[in-house]
């Protein structure tokens, strides 16, 4: 089922009946008086949901490690779409899976059943839910039973106020990682990150059939001692506008093949997106046997181990953007639509350069259904192939490049001084150079 069907389902049928169930929670609440006070000793099983987006899934993570550390003989129930079963099955902090099967309306309505009958039997003392603007995603709160339900808000508090018992603002111009950790300090947790290796590497583990499932692919066509790019020039359907164009992917690939020598290439994307990524492939044909379209191929656990694998990861705004970061390997993200400081703040700074060009109605993701370009993505095209290229190279040389031989206006400067200043640049002005995070 395509992202806007699912939008449509849940603004049409689920909004009259979100608004039905809070005025039967606001009655239940005010006769029953509730005590929503948190004591730890009382927290035995917690559950977490967030439904659409493997990045935000990844970006939780923070969030997971400072719940197990405050709970730790609590039970980590995580809620979400059977499509991210694969990702999560590799996130240790999780003791149970509880999947939504949103393939058609049946399944939606079937799975939510079942889903409700093991919520109820789990009995959960806190219910943190991670979507923002979903009607299902909060009537699945309400009628979870907790005792406490912590969610967002955005504009207006009007019909989450009742289905939840705690709710945080919202701010999309602040880090989506410390957004959701909001939502764990009202749960009593701290910081988890003091003094500890980052909470993403410790949870994010890879299977040994993740790595052979990749070799098997890869085969005898890539050397393990040749540098591997991994390019992602896909968008979900939520926004396809957050693509960079295939024209600058085939300009900027080629050029690095011209100059790494041994270097090979290799196409990314989900089984849905193996067309649109085979337009990018055939722009390249002259370089046949050095770049492959393994679009389609791999799932998730070998996407994973191929990012991994990768000597540099060059990609949209997207999952496999968050996997990378998770990783921790070498990645140039490009971004429009969407604004950096709030979804690439968890990216490793010593190893990440972003590009970003907000032109005046960047970034529309968060406040528009449909974007105001209507298509026509200029936030994405004015991102220029030869500051990528200089970016890749400082990753794919087979020696490190010295700074000054990258062209001056693309040089990523210091993490602090690139977030002060995309922070206060006021919309419309363009950067001249990508930043490090």
């Amino acid at each position: 089922m395509r992202a806007y069907t699912k939008l449509r389902i849940d603004r049409f049928i689920g909004g009259p009946l979100c608004w039905a169930l809070n005025l039967l929670v606001r009655g239940a609440g005010a006769v029953s008086r509730r005590d929503h006070r948190i004591p730890p000793a009382d927290v035995r099983v917690i559950c977490v949901a967030k439904y659409a987006g493997m990045g935000s899934i990844l970006s939780a993570l923070p969030l997971l490690a400072a719940l197990k550390a405050r709970y730790p003989h609590a039970q980590l129930v995580f809620l979400s779409s059977r499509k991210n079963a694969t990702l999560l099955e590799r996130v240790t902090t999780i003791d149970e899976r509880l999947y939504v099967n949103e393939d058609s309306l049946q399944g939606i309505a079937l799975s939510t059943l079942e889903l409700c009958w093991r919520l109820w039997r789990l009995r959960p003392a806190l219910y943190i839910d991670l979507e923002l603007y979903s009607y299902y995603a909060s009537m699945i709160a309400a009628l979870s039973g907790a005792r406490n339900r912590l969610g967002f808000y955005r504009k207006s508090t009007v019909f989450k106020r009742g289905l939840f018992t705690h709710l945080v603002f919202f701010n999309t111009v602040s880090p989506v990682h410390e957004l959701y950790l909001q939502l764990g300090y009202v749960a009593g947790c701290r910081a988890p990150t003091e003094g500890h290796a980052d909470p993403r590497l410790r949870q994010l583990q890879l299977r040994p059939q993740d790595r052979e499932e990749v070799q098997a692919v890869l085969g005898k066509w890539q050397s393990n001692a040749a540098p591997l790019l991994v390019v992602n020039p896909n968008a979900s359907d939520l926004c396809l506008e957050r693509r960079w164009p295939l024209e600058h992917f085939a300009v900027a690939i080629a050029a690095l093949l011209d100059k790494v020598p041994a270097l090979s290439v290799v196409l990314s994307g989900a089984p849905t997106e193996r067309e649109y990524v085979a337009g990018l492939h055939s722009l390249l044909t002259r370089y046949e046997g050095r770049v492959a379209n393994f679009a389609g191929q791999l799932s998730v656990g070998g996407l994973l181990a191929l990012l991994e694998r990768a000597d540099c990861v060059l990609t949209n705004d997207s999952g496999p953007m968050h996997m990378a970061f998770a990783l921790g390997r070498p990645t140039i993200a490009l971004f429009g639509p969407g604004y950096p400081k709030h979804y690439a703040m968890l990216a490793n700074s010593t190893c990440t350069i972003v590009f970003y060009e907000p032109v005046i109605c960047s970034p529309c993701l968060y406040h528009s259904d449909t974007p105001p370009c209507g298509g026509d993505n200029q936030c994405m095209k004015l991102i220029r192939p030869e500051g990528v290229i200089a970016a890749c190279l400082a990753f794919l040389a087979p020696r490190p490049q010295p700074r000054q031989q990258l062209p001056q206006q693309w040089l990523p400067p210091a993490a602090e001084d690139t977030v002060k200043q995309v922070g206060e640049q006021p919309l419309g002005r363009v950067l001249l150079r990508p930043f490090s995070l």
